[in-house]
């Protein structure tokens, strides 16, 4: 064997050796339905995401922000003088123009935006007209003035504040998964809540529960709940949880799990946040619908996005 035979011979094992661990890598770069590849959104472009690599059909969002500060005409005592109310009223939404081709997102956009405003409009300026209309105070008010953006409105007793996020979070070749964040803080304590709206980025179709999970065995869904509550609380981790009775609505489906989300005071004492409990998709499986499974089973592609900030 020559010497430049050997060489060709090692130059190939390399790049055998480098194939291979490439392959690994996607395989087992998102074992527990997250990826290395994140998008990070920023607000000076519109931003894309390559989720299904066999048609390279690209998902495009534009990023929307408003923020209005209020002043009540009517006043409140704190302390020794009368203070009118303020609120700050905040949103920023990584929104959806594109879906895998599809620019016709009327229902998601509906769906997004009814989980903010009581509008049943998929016309998001329309919405958020009606979302800025009228602020919640931490006391009843009929007269109030918008004051315009003030990014220095400092915590005062008499203020409020709103804070809404909608972004993408998950999106496979099938799916994709839009996280609505709404905060309230009233003065004195702060509320938080959060919406997931699955979508069938092929059919093009907002998905409900009952496309997900067999409801009629809910009560055993909910058994795997209250295990994995159990779990956390004999681990130490959570010692001041307890089960729920009620099966959880809000979920993000990931390739290895479902991780279910419970509203604040819902397992442990108020004022301690909302509360994450993620179930395997092992254990999951048998309260799958053919649906769900037929499409989990044919996903090869995760991406998941970083939760945006305000």
């Amino acid at each position: 064997m020559t010497k430049r035979t050997l060489l060709i011979i090692i130059g190939l094992l390399v790049l055998l050796d480098s194939a291979a661990f490439f392959v690994y890598l996607i395989g087992n770069s998102n074992s527990d339905g997250k990826s290395p590849i994140e998008n990070v959104f920023r607000d000076s472009v519109a931003c894309v995401a390559d989720t299904i690599p066999d048609t390279l059909t690209q998902d495009k969002f534009d990023t929307i922000t408003r923020s209005e500060s209020f002043l009540s005409l009517d006043k409140m005592k704190v302390g020794n003088e009368f203070k009118s109310m303020k609120c700050m009223m905040k949103i920023k939404l990584i929104w959806p123009v594109a879906v895998n081709n599809n620019n016709d997102l009327s229902s998601l956009h509906r769906e997004l935006l009814s989980r903010i405003t009581s509008t049943s409009s998929d016309d998001v300026k329309e919405a958020l007209d009606q979302l800025f209309e009228k602020p919640e105070f931490a006391h009843e008010s009929t007269r109030f003035v918008a004051t315009g953006d003030d990014s220095d409105f400092a915590p005062e007793i008499n203020k409020t504040m709103q804070q809404y996020r909608i972004f993408p979070y998950i999106s496979t070749n099938y799916l994709l998964e839009m996280v609505v964040l709404a905060e309230k803080h009233n003065g004195s304590s702060l509320s938080r809540y959060m919406n997931i709206v699955h979508y069938d980025r092929v059919h093009h179709n907002v998905i409900s529960i009952d496309k997900i999970f067999d409801l009629s065995k809910s009560d055993d869904i909910l058994a795997l709940v209250n295990q994995r509550i159990e779990a956390e609380k004999m681990s130490g981790t959570h010692d001041n949880w307890h089960e729920t009775n009620i099966l959880p609505t809000e979920f993000l489906l990931g390739r290895k799990s479902v991780v279910f989300y419970l509203p604040d005071g819902a397992i442990a004492p108020g004022g301690t946040g909302l509360h994450e409990i993620s179930v395997s998709n092992e254990d999951l499986e048998p309260y799958f619908t053919s649906y769900y499974s037929e499409l989990l089973a044919n996903d090869t592609n995760f991406v998941t996005y970083d939760f945006i900030t305000l």
